[in-house]
């Protein structure tokens, strides 16, 4: 069964999301040492389980698999690990996504050290 674009990836030690638009894209964020150590947790826009295998630096396969958790489930933690309420978290993946990044876009950006000294 093949997957549909774009895939949710959550990372589980600190517990962030980012979404990948192609299969190009996987490792442009995700080292592949880290995909083969299971470090992250792959979904489709459908909210099914994904498999990436990797070997080297090149992805041999992208295929549907069972999920150890549900999306809805790594989509909460994200948001919570954000401080989002969790409403933010109702609908299909693809709107939720929207939703958390809109509130992330809203929220003033935050000034680094060196912009504090000037």
């Amino acid at each position: 069964m093949s997957v549909t674009y774009p895939l949710f990836v959550f990372e589980k030690d600190d517990r962030s999301m980012r979404v990948i638009e192609s299969p190009d894209s996987i490792l442009s964020w995700h080292e592949a040492i880290d995909i083969e150590n299971d470090e992250y947790v792959f979904w489709d826009a459908t909210g099914s389980g994904v498999q990436v295998k990797v070997k080297g630096n090149k992805v041999m396969s992208v295929t549907s698999c069972a999920a150890p958790f549900p999306l809805g489930e790594a989509l909460a933690t994200y948001a919570e690990s954000l401080g989002l309420s969790r409403n933010v978290i109702e609908g299909q993946p693809v709107e939720i996504w929207q939703r958390i990044e809109g509130e992330l876009k809203r929220r003033p950006r935050k000034r680094n050290w060196l912009s504090r000294i000037f």
